[in-house]
This record gives C-alpha cells, sequence and structure tokens, in this order.
C-alpha cells in the first residue's frame, strides 16, 4: 500500500501547481504528507498509551488498567530499527519491559532479562513493522480530514486535523479493541469469535462505541509530528447479538506518539548481552494485546 500511496501522491503532484503547505488544501495536504513519508531516512518517535477495561454484571465488577511507554528508532538508510515499551499494571504494579532490535537482517527481543532472536525469513517485512510512520501517515490519507487550527510544536508550527476514519480502518480498530478486551475477562469468549464467523456488521458495536483521530503536520514540511488515537466501546450480549447471560463490557484506549529528529543522526547498536540468546518464550503476557493498536 505504501508504493500505491506514493505512485499516487506523484502523479497528482505533476498535475498541481507549486503551492507552500502553508497554503495548501486537505488534498494537496495528504498528497505531500504521503510524499514526506515516503522520503524518510531517519526519525525516532515517543508514545504514552494507556488502557481501560470494567467488566461488570449484576453481582460482579472488576477493572483492568494499564499504562504504556514507548520509545523508538528508525534508519531507513541501514535498514535498522528499535524500540522499547515499558507496561506498567495500575491494579499489581508489575512492570513488564520489552526492546526490539532490527539490525544487518537480523531481529533480537529483550523480554525482562532474556533475549531471544528470530528468524528472519522476510527482512523487508520487518523493516515495514519498524518504520511505523507511513502506515500512520495511511491512516491518515484513506480518512476524512478538516484542518481545525494550528499549534506549535518544538517550535515548528503545524496544521491541527481532525481525521473521521474511513469504516473500515474503524472496524479495524474496533475490532482489535474487543477482542482484546475478552483476553482478561471473567467472562468466557463468545463462540463466535472462536469459530471466527462473528460479523461486525451484524452487531450495534458501531451505535456504542467512538473512534478519534488528530493529528498535527509540520506547515513547513509536511511530515506527521503528532498523531492521538482515542477509542472507547461498551459490549453486552444484546449490542453483539449474542445469546449470553448478561453482563457489560467497557473499553477506553488513549494512545499519543510525536516523531521527530527527521533526516538526523540516528545509532542503533545491539548490546553484547544479546548474544546469550534462546528460542523464543511461549506465549508473551496477555497484557500487551490491550493495546493491539499501538505499533509496533
Amino acid at each position: 500500500m505504501k508504493n500505491v500511496l506514493m505512485i499516487i501522491a506523484f502523479i497528482s503532484l505533476l498535475s498541481l501547481p507549486i503551492v507552500f503547505a502553508e497554503d495548501a488544501s486537505v488534498d494537496q495536504l495528504k498528497q505531500m504528507m504521503t510524499a514526506s513519508a515516503d522520503n524518510l531516512t531517519t526519525y525516532t518517535y515517543t508514545r504514552s498509551a494507556e488502557s481501560t477495561i470494567i467488566y461488570s454484571n449484576e453481582s460482579f465488577q472488576d477493572e483492568f488498567a494499564a499504562v504504556k511507554d514507548t520509545n523508538g528508532k528508525v534508519n531507513l538508510t541501514s535498514q535498522s530499527g528499535w524500540w522499547s515499551h515499558q507496561l506498567t499494571d495500575n491494579e499489581t504494579g508489575q512492570v513488564l519491559y520489552w526492546q526490539g532490535y532490527f539490525l544487518n537482517g537480523t531481529e533480537h527481543w529483550k523480554e525482562g532479562d532474556n533475549w531471544t532472536q528470530f528468524i528472519v525469513n522476510d527482512p523487508d517485512a520487518i523493516m515495514e513493522d519498524y518504520n511505523e510512520l507511513p502506515s500512520q501517515v495511511a491512516l491518515l490519507i484513506y480518512s476524512n480530514l478538516s484542518i481545525t487550527g494550528a499549534k506549535n510544536i518544538d517550535g515548528e508550527e503545524c496544521y491541527i486535523i481532525a481525521a473521521e476514519p474511513i469504516p473500515l480502518i474503524k472496524e479495524n480498530i474496533l475490532g482489535t479493541q474487543i477482542y482484546a478486551a475478552y483476553l482478561s475477562s471473567p467472562f468466557p469468549m463468545p463462540d463466535e469469535f472462536d469459530n471466527k464467523d462473528f460479523d461486525l456488521d451484524n452487531t450495534s458495536i458501531s451505535g456504542n462505541s467512538n473512534v478519534t483521530v488528530t493529528a498535527w503536520v509540520s506547515k513547513q514540511t509536511s511530515q506527521l509530528r503528532r498523531i492521538e488515537i482515542n477509542s472507547s466501546l461498551t459490549l453486552t450480549p444484546s449490542i453483539l447479538n449474542i445469546e449470553e447471560q448478561d453482563f457489560t463490557i467497557h473499553s477506553t484506549l488513549k494512545e499519543r506518539t510525536d516523531y521527530g529528529n527527521f533526516g538526523e543522526s540516528v545509532q542503533i547498536e545491539l548490546p553484547m548481552e544479546s548474544q546469550n540468546y534462546s528460542p523464543r518464550t511461549k506465549g508473551a503476557d496477555w497484557r500487551w494485546a490491550i493495546f493491539g493498536l499501538v505499533e509496533p
């Protein structure tokens, strides 16, 4: 999809008069955002995300809440990337640490104090996972956008953009959040999920959920500098259109990602301790899946 977007943007720009980002329309801004994302060399990012899920029925109520902080570096020139996650379970106080390294065609993860090396069959696909910014831009490209104002971020004037994702993207966001909510649920997952015949269109989830996306895009470079995604949903048997005992699951997910240091020196080095690796641990902690929307 990234290559298709680049071709569309390039052809469209050929037919347009030269404009400055400050004077750009939404359509022109989309084209320039795509071109900027496809011409990346290096960048860094930070992300803060928080999730709350409340489970209840007539005699029971429980809550899960967690915060996840992420840092990342991407160097497309050397085809390398790095990310670090810290997830804090607010109820237990437990903190989980993960790091991922991709360089020289190999990928290593550090989970707690344990190292894993992965067999990489498709390095290009792995690099696309680490190079997350173009996918965030694509989310905006395939949304209805409106420019609502301007704000200075790190000394750079940016458009503030409200984005309404197309139904397919919104359904993917909600579908991931629904599945994540059930991973820690005291209520059994419906058979429709296990049988993979769950159809979002046969439910009233869209009327009992909300997804908002706000982005900040540089007027000077058309680079995405910040994106916020807020999602909330409520699930009951009647909303899901399933035959189950009555219950309610309410889930909220809020995340903010800041991108910067475009084109600056980004060094990614694998620690010596990574040489003491072992095969990948079977089964990651379910709490990571709560943040299924958060890349990488």
